[in-house]
């Protein structure tokens, strides 16, 4: 594809970056390759040759590489089946057969010396074939003449992100050509500013950066790419990849998936590795909840197990759930076979595979250890790696974990947890933590670079505690009356006051369950489910899930919730179920029995509640899968239950899981209604016990109480700097407010910059807060604001248009679109016309048919009023048409409905301007055709533009008129300049030059808009 300098200039540094690391440059035109091949055949076959010297003299070599080609080139079974299939060859799995009929594996790469493999880095490698459209990548890392990593780099100076590079990657390069693909370990988009590695065709949310965890946490632009590089595309780390963490998941019952490593997971993997091979016993690894430390136990594994050093270890993936076992069996199997990966169903087959000293893979939950005995197993190659190390471990002889070490006494232990349990009487940090590691961590991934990597959202809590009234004396005599009149002795009085005077009988309350319930959908349908999310609610106990369901469904069965679900049109009707503990025993109590599920009816209901579209939107909970529950669709927790420590962290961080919708909408946040009251307790339970900077609220948890009072200070600080502007009302959003601030910033460049840092504040939170009551008094404020922030980002360079983009992001950009109206033409007739450029296009134009060109001595004279417009059109008026015929009283009758509009405070510049401009071409029709008569015809196409832009742009995109205005403004021009055989010619040459101006502004030039908008540009200003 064409390139612009700028992103070349970003190519060829990544290409300078990458050379010190052990890469030759060739360019793509220069590779010994023919543009139809996906291998550089003579390199792969020196390799064989130079890696195989003892076994190669018996094979045919040139055979060898002919298998693998054909091996690489197809993709039956999808590109996950045929990437796995492929990376084998890689690895130096699959086995050739020689010319004895003797079967050999085949070294393909050297992983133990990277540099001493064929390292090639090239620019431009075009892939076609007949009959498809030539492609070419920007650049391609080659190994040994295979294409291990594909890179798609926009400009940084571009409209484009790194997103858009992956995009490109994965619905363009790879489904065009998924065979170019099947030897990648991974892909990279970049834009210069931020880089991101991922699967071809995985998901962009799963797109992740590649830092360091040694590196600084704000590190950020072009250092932090070219660091990204220097780790990333380093060959060691690259064929480590290959060979230790590309997984996948092709066991059947679901989509293919192959894993990548997130850069955290990759250096506690090898920690975990390197610290059984020196001989240590145990070491804690705490990364950040919801970042992936179940799939970390995965890759950890897949080292040891692969290390001859380790000789044939046992581990042991501990679990305190069997859905957590079962979640990561797929990648077991997949990645090391069945007869590597055991999963006992009882106590008695786990107590059997260890005193079989079974190697490979044993999942199982900690429970199955129960009465296990001691010294089952004294190997001390036994390694445990046990999941949520917090829950269920302790170093009580008697406890579930003591029972476990007892029949495993020379085992390793690594626990992984990312809860703060520091302080608690079962220290998990002295259980597994190795004394000589810093805070007895061996790796810690903080709850601040998993945001700032956006491994994780942050969580924003929105207290609403529901507060009730009771007159306590009143309530004691009317219990005494009662006690007096059923005759009820002291051990009566004092069991019933016990029974019924617990927190139970007040959250029991159908008031209050009513309330609660209301509040939970009108907030939910308000916000959570417009974007595709799902919620959840945890019930005080099973009693409270199972009434909380019922009022939810009741309620999201009326006419309210119906009127939501038709304005947004997915569903006709949403639901709410409930998850409780219910037993099959015969004492289960009777009305709880119908809300049994079985294992299976549960993951049916989870997988329900995953899918994007079900109408299955709330899950209500009191205990299950409040912990150990991955849905990243979950957008919204309300919590009704009083919860402490780690429980509560648990909770409360089920919502910051990443997601895109299928419709595009990204994840930003998650958040937390408490209608309990435990901000304070919240605070206490997610501080970072690892980290040396203390602090509320662990880094990702918000009260939305302080986003309040942050808003309220940073307002407050913009009306300060506004005090002595003259005319400005903060509580109406008016046209003399905007002007005369902006008057005021025009003279005060740093109070323009202070007040562009503010509100750009303002803009960050006001999604956060925009649904609390107590910011409803600020709206016409910040839509004030806002306006006048608008005239200020159509004002800026193109530079400073991309900086201020950098930092307020699409989502800020679309709030502002949403909650800012431009005003263009003044309110009153005595001030000067304030126009965008479109509206300056059609003045020019309306001023030449209605007065004469200005001389030089009129050059230096104000914008007309628009008084002294109407004034001319209607001198024009006089001079072309008889006062009191037909035709001057149709003119005179617009005029006035024209002036009306204006002391009428119209406030719309192009719906005024397209008026006026109508009129003044009948006055000129008027002066040309004396003696005909004159019919005022609306013209469709005058003043559309602006609205079909509008109505089609995509989301999050500002395309200002000013700017759109202007380019179309030169399309016309240049067209008017040409000399055109004829029309047919003249019409192709505006509909490419539209097409050039539509693809700067990320709109596709085919289909609405763009054939309407040539269509008003050639009815408009072409006509022969």
């Amino acid at each position: 594809m064409a390139k612009g300098v700028r992103e070349r200039e970003f190519q060829n540094l990544m290409i300078q970056w990458s050379l010190p690391m052990g890469w030759g440059y060739t360019a793509g035109r220069s590779l010994s390759r023919e543009t139809t091949q996906t291998v550089v055949a003579d390199q792969l076959r020196d390799a064989i040759v130079r890696l195989n010297p003892g076994l190669i003299n018996g094979y045919d070599v040139d055979a060898v590489v002919e298998e693998i080609t054909a091996t690489v080139n197809a993709v039956d079974g999808g590109l996950v089946r045929a990437n796995e299939q492929v990376l084998q060859i890689l690895r130096g799995h699959k086995q050739f057969r020689n010319s004895n009929g003797e079967w050999h594996a085949l070294k393909v790469i050297d992983f133990e010396r990277p540099t001493a493999n064929a390292l090639v880095v090239s620019d431009e490698v075009t892939i076609t074939v007949p009959g498809k459209t030539s492609r070419r990548f920007d650049l391609v890392y080659w190994v040994n003449g295979l294409p291990l990593v594909v890179v798609e780099v926009k400009s940084p100076t571009s409209k484009s992100g790194w997103a858009d590079a992956a995009r490109e990657i994965n619905d363009v390069y790879a489904t065009e050509y998924p065979w170019f693909f099947t030897p990648n370990v991974f892909s990279v988009a970049s834009d210069g500013l931020k880089l991101r590695f991922g699967a071809a065709g995985a998901p962009l949310n799963k797109w992740q950066p590649f830092r360091s965890t040694d590196d600084a946490e704000d590190l950020s632009g072009q250092a932090d790419v070219k660091r990204s590089v220097e780790l990333l595309l380093n060959p060691a780390t690259i064929l480590d990849m290959l060979a230790n963490f590309a997984l996948f998941d092709t066991s059947g019952g679901g989509a293919d998936v192959k894993y990548l490593p997130r850069y955290p997971q990759m250096e506690a993997a090898h920690l975990i590795h390197e610290r059984v091979l020196e001989g240590g016993s145990k070491g804690l690894v705490w990364h950040h909840q919801g970042s992936g430390k179940t799939l970390l136990m995965v890759f950890a594994a897949s080292l040891l197990l692969a290390d001859m050093r380790t000789e044939s270890p046992t581990i042991i993936l501990l679990s305190d759930r069997t859905q957590l076992v079962r979640q990561t069996s797929g990648v077991y199997t997949s990645a090391m076979g069945d007869a590597y990966f055991h999963q006992p169903a009882t106590s008695r087959e786990l107590r059997s595979l260890l005193a079989d000293d079974t190697r490979g893979v044993i999942s199982t939950t900690v429970h199955k250890f129960k009465d296990a005995g001691k010294d089952l197993s004294t190997r001390d190659n036994v390694i445990v790696l046990v999941d949520e190390a917090h829950r269920t471990q302790s170093a009580k002889s008697q406890s579930l974990a003591g029972q476990m070490r007892a029949a495993l006494p020379k085992a390793k232990f690594f626990g992984m947890t990312g809860t703060p349990i520091k302080n608690l009487a079962t220290d998990t940090f002295a259980l597994f933590g190795e004394e000589t590691d810093p805070n007895r961590v061996m790796h810690r991934y903080s709850v601040t670079r998993s945001l700032r990597d956006e491994a994780t959202v942050p969580v924003m809590l929105d207290p609403h505690p529901i507060s009730f009234e009771m007159n306590d004396k009143a309530l004691q005599a009317e219990f005494d009356q009662f006690a007096d009149d059923f005759d009820l002795d002291d051990p009566d009085r004092e069991a019933l006051s016990r029974k019924f005077g617990r927190l139970t009988s007040v959250f029991a309350n159908q008031e209050r369950i009513d309330t609660v319930c209301q509040h939970i959908v009108d907030h939910y349908l308000s916000g959570a489910y417009r974007n595709g999310l799902k919620a959840q609610v945890v019930a005080y106990n099973r009693e409270l899930a199972v009434a909380y369901t019922d009022k939810i469904n009741e309620l999201l069965a009326g006419y309210e919730a119906s009127q939501v679900l038709a304005e947004v049109g997915k569903h006709e009707r949403i639901t709410a179920e409930v998850n409780i503990s219910v037993s099959e025993s015969k004492d289960e109590e009777p009305e709880m029995k119908p809300y049994f599920l079985s294992e299976t009816d549960e993951e049916e209901q989870k997988r329900r509640f995953l899918t994007p579209d079900h109408p299955l939107c709330f899950l209500v909970v009191t205990a299950k899968l409040m912990t150990g529950f991955d849905a990243p669709n979950e957008g919204v927790l309300y919590l009704d239950k009083p919860l402490k420590a780690h429980n509560l962290f648990q909770t409360i961080t089920r919502p910051n899981r990443t997601w895109v919708s299928p419709t595009g909408f990204v994840k930003t946040d998650g958040v937390v209604v408490d209608y309990i009251g435990l901000a304070e307790e919240v605070q206490r339970a997610v501080v970072d016990p690892t980290s040396q900077v203390t602090g509320k609220g662990g880094g990702f948890i918000t009260d939305l109480t302080e986003l309040v009072a942050e808003f309220r200070t940073t307002f407050a600080r913009i009306e300060d700097l506004f005090v002595d502007v003259d005319g400005v009302d903060f509580t109406v959003h008016g046209y003399e407010s905007v002007r005369a601030i902006n008057a005021f910033l025009d003279g005060s460049p740093d109070a323009a910059e202070q007040f562009s840092k503010d509100y750009r504040l303002l803009a960050r939170l006001f999604p956060l807060i925009s649904t609390d009551k107590r910011v409803a008094k600020y709206r016409d404020g910040f839509a004030l604001f806002g306006s006048v922030y608008t005239t200020l980002f159509k004002k800026s360079s193109d530079e400073e248009r991309k900086e201020r983009l950098a930092e307020l992001g699409p989502m800020v950009l679309e709030i502002i679109n949403a909650h800012v109206h431009s005003f263009s033409v003044v309110a009153a007739r005595e001030e000067a016309l304030v126009l965008d450029a479109q509206g300056i296009t059609i003045l020019k134009e309306l001023l030449a048919l209605v007065r004469p060109k200005p001389g030089k001595d009129d050059e230096s004279k104000k914008p007309p009023s628009a008084k002294e417009i109407l004034d001319n059109i209607k001198a024009a008026l006089d001079r072309g048409v008889e006062p009191g015929s037909a035709k001057y009283t149709a003119l005179a009758e617009r005029i006035k409905q024209l002036r009306d509009r204006i002391i009428q405070n119209a406030q719309d510049s192009l719906d005024f301007l397209s008026e006026a401009l109508r009129v003044a071409r009948a006055i000129v029709d008027a002066e040309k055709h004396p003696d005909e008569a004159v019919v005022v015809l609306d013209d469709d196409h005058i003043g559309v533009l602006s609205r079909i832009i509008r109505d089609h742009a995509p989301a999050g995109l500002t395309i200002t008129e000013r700017n759109l205005a202007e380019e179309i403004d030169k399309v016309v021009k240049q067209t008017l300049a040409k000399s055109w055989d004829n029309a047919d010619a003249r019409n192709r040459g505006v509909r490419r030059a539209t097409a050039a101006v539509f693809r700067r502004y990320v709109l596709k030039p085919v289909g609405e808009p763009y054939n309407s908008t040539v269509a008003y540009i050639e009815a408009h200003y072409l006509v022969d």
